[in-house]
């Protein structure tokens, strides 16, 4: 590596050669130069053998992804195809909300595939391309979104629709989180370089609402939470 990520690792020369070990082995698939930010979760299995890595591709940090190796120095899994795949999401999202005020990061999960992707090197394949080969059962996503005071279901439609009509029918769904306008850009930056999205990322923040959205054979449906300034779906 080109430098030394011993002081983010921080502790051992033994978190310094797992972590290269990790990014070796990552580079060696997909033969793009990678950077480690973290170790950690040890053994994580019943056998106690795997550790797992964050990574990202040089220069860009805000495609970070978990990569499992096993302490004799195999490659297990790692999640660099799937954190594309969400990217092309992200995308999508941002190019139809953009034009109506709309703020938004986007991370898409890839849900019951029929079959692993976990061998795929094609880092430019598209999502239909994905789903044809790997047949996810449906996609779940999160998405944080700049209050403006007036965030409305309605607004998601055609994005969903987008989403839905690039994975060739598959159900895409996404919980939509409106963080107030002064703790946005803050968020969405500490947003766009996490390896995976939980539901306890956003217990830090004071949502101001939130939307559950969803886009499948039956066209679009939203239902609106808590903000009195929102309707109810329906109402």
């Amino acid at each position: 590596m080109a430098i030394s990520i011993f002081s983010l690792l921080g502790c051992s020369e033994m978190d310094q050669k797992q972590a290269d070990q990790a990014v070796s082995l990552v580079e060696e698939k997909y033969d793009q130069k990678f950077v480690a930010t973290h170790i950690g979760e040890r053994y994580g299995t019943a056998t106690n053998d795997t550790i797992t890595t964050i990574l990202h591709p040089e220069g860009e940090e805000s495609l970070a992804f978990k990569t499992i190796t096993t302490k004799d120095g195999e490659l297990i899994g790692d999640a660099y195809v799937p954190i594309l795949i969400s990217e092309k999401f992200n995308e999508i999202m941002k190019k139809e909300l953009e034009p109506l005020g709309i703020e938004s990061e986007t991370y898409t999960f890839i849900m019951g595939t029929e079959q692993s992707s976990a061998k795929e090197t094609d880092t430019s394949i598209s999502i239909g391309e994905y789903v044809d080969k790997y047949q996810p059962r449906y996609f779940s996503a999160h998405m944080i979104v700049k209050d403006t005071g007036d965030v409305k279901g309605e607004q998601f439609e055609q994005a969903l629709l987008k989403a839905y009509q690039a994975t060739n029918e598959t159900m895409y769904q996404i919980g939509i989180r409106i963080l107030p306008a002064d703790e946005y850009e803050e968020a969405a930056k500490d947003y766009r370089t996490l390896p995976e999205v939980r539901d306890s990322w956003f217990r830090d923040y004071d949502l101001v609402d939130e939307i559950d959205a969803m886009a499948d054979g039956n066209g679009y449906n939203f239902i609106h939470h808590s903000d009195p300034r929102y309707n109810k779906a329906g109402e």
